[in-house]
């Protein structure tokens, strides 16, 4: 049954030549203004055998970077160095996705090496620590609460980043909803105790990752837009109690944008 591995495979748009597929991971090695390296380049070049690589989680924004060294995908000169990966991808005969990953309250602004508002649904901090730019475990900052009328603008940012990594020659987008991460805390009861329509009920809870996605299919098409789910995940202080109340509803909508 292994060779089934090899073989060929399309995942809407995409048309892989094996089913391998490589999960995002972190490396820390995006250099100046958060800008994807040469080292990055021959990092997913290497890797390229793959049937798709997804990327290491990229933020959308400057308020969406959390960690030391991630890479953005809301610059030119951030665009113009994914597209360097892209092309060394697609030479080797691959195929990659970006992740969107905007990290919301999970941010030490030592990361960050510029300020920015540290967001999320509610004013709460996160509760686990996060390494700093030298590994050492630190506390997050306390984040300020979105104002309602803040969403449509931050949801067609990320509409954005997926346009931006679709012109850097990318193959399509994953939205990050688990980890704890900004989209994941207004899934989450614990961490989402706003009183508007993007809080309290789950149907208000799941409406900021549906409208996301949605927001990136209108930009680049749903056949090159997926997103990555942990439901019984406590990174990042989310309550894991009964993820099913929330998580099947959140299917249903996100599997009824096609």
């Amino acid at each position: 049954m292994t060779e089934k591995l090899f073989e060929p495979i399309a995942l809407g748009a995409l048309e892989m030549a094996n089913r391998i597929i490589m999960a995002p991971m972190t490396r820390d090695r995006a250099g100046p203004h958060d800008v994807p390296t040469d080292l990055m380049v021959e990092y997913y070049r290497q890797r390229a055998s793959a049937g798709l690589i997804v990327t290491e989680g990229t933020q959308p924004s400057r308020e969406g970077k959390g960690y030391w060294r991630t890479p953005g995908i809301y610059s030119q000169e951030q665009i113009d160095g994914w597209a360097k990966v892209a092309e060394a991808v697609h030479g080797e005969g691959g195929k990659l996705v970006m992740q969107i990953m905007h990290c919301g309250r999970v941010v030490v602004a030592d990361n960050r090496e510029y300020d920015a508002d540290v967001i999320a649904p509610s004013a709460i901090a996160c509760g686990d620590k996060v390494p700093g730019p030298d590994g050492v475990p630190t506390a997050t900052a306390i984040p300020r609460g979105l104002e309602t009328d803040e969403m449509p603008a931050l949801i067609q940012e990320f509409a954005q980043a997926a346009k931006n990594a679709r012109a850097a020659g990318i193959d399509g987008v994953e939205l990050h909803c688990a980890s704890g991460y900004l989209v994941h805390q207004f899934l989450n009861s614990r961490s989402n105790q706003r009183e508007d329509q993007w809080g309290g009920a789950v149907e208000n809870r799941i409406r900021f990752p549906v409208a996301i996605l949605q927001a990136m299919a209108d930009a680049i098409g749903g056949n090159r837009v997926g997103f990555r789910i942990s439901p019984g995940n406590p990174y990042n202080d989310v309550d894991v109690n009964d993820p099913e109340a929330t998580f099947a509803p959140f299917l249903k909508a996100a599997n009824d944008l096609g």
